[in-house]
């Protein structure tokens, strides 16, 4: 079965996968400065990769902070 979570939250994408039964690696993927500030929660699913396995590879990252001028 293939699952797309793609574009989905975190917290969502993992109870889809769980309960599919696939197994997955997860990477957390930041910016490379601290230019912009993080949601400490919130994080988004932005890309996944099916390994030779059968593993779904899951990137997620976290959703960047409005700043109110």
């Amino acid at each position: 079965m293939e699952i797309d979570v793609v574009g989905r939250s975190w917290d969502l994408a993992k109870v889809l996968l769980n309960e599919a039964n696939i197994r997955y690696n997860v990477t957390v993927t930041r910016p490379t400065k601290d230019f912009f500030k993080l949601e400490p929660e919130g994080y988004y699913v932005i890309r996944q990769q099916r390994l030779p396995d059968g593993t779904l590879d899951i990137r997620i990252a976290a959703k960047l902070l409005k700043e109110v001028f």
